[in-house]
């Protein structure tokens, strides 16, 4: 019995490891990103998609770092645009519920991955489903 749990212990913290790895250089590869040049490029190539299901250029980058570090630095910018009026509040709406559906999802997927999930699959359901979700809510919420 406790040569099992000696064993469980080593896994979880090999586990712990890599989770702690892969979070930190996430973090870093974004402060490094968001002072480059391709920051705005990014940020264009997000806007089309976002605008569609019905996010302005004023709030892609709440989805962008949303999706991209997680629900807490999406929120984050969030919470500025939407104090500082750069946001409609159909736009706050759809923001809240598109990062509860689909936050971190690198993150989350290299993690998954590190623990032999396929990382492809994990991803692109991830993020088609909660793009569907809020297009389906775009349509049905009004602006006020």
């Amino acid at each position: 019995m406790e040569f099992n749990f000696l064993i469980s212990l080593k896994k979880a913290s090999i586990l712990s490891v890599k989770m702690v790895f892969i979070i930190t250089i996430v973090m870093i590869l974004y402060e490094l990103f968001e002072n480059s040049k391709y920051y705005k490029k990014v940020e264009k190539l997000f806007n089309r998609p976002l605008k569609y299901i019905g996010f302005s250029t004023n709030s892609s980058i709440t989805m962008v770092v949303g999706i991209i570090l997680g629900i807490a630095y999406g929120a984050g910018i969030l919470i500025n645009n939407a104090v500082t009026g750069n946001m409609s509040k159909k736009e706050i709406i759809l923001s809240c519920l598109f990062l509860s559906l689909c936050h971190a999802v690198f993150e989350d997927t290299l993690i998954f991955v590190a623990v032999g999930a396929n990382g492809f699959i994990i991803l692109g359901t991830r993020i088609l489903l909660a793009l569907s979700a809020i297009y389906i809510l775009k349509l049905i919420i009004k602006e006020h």
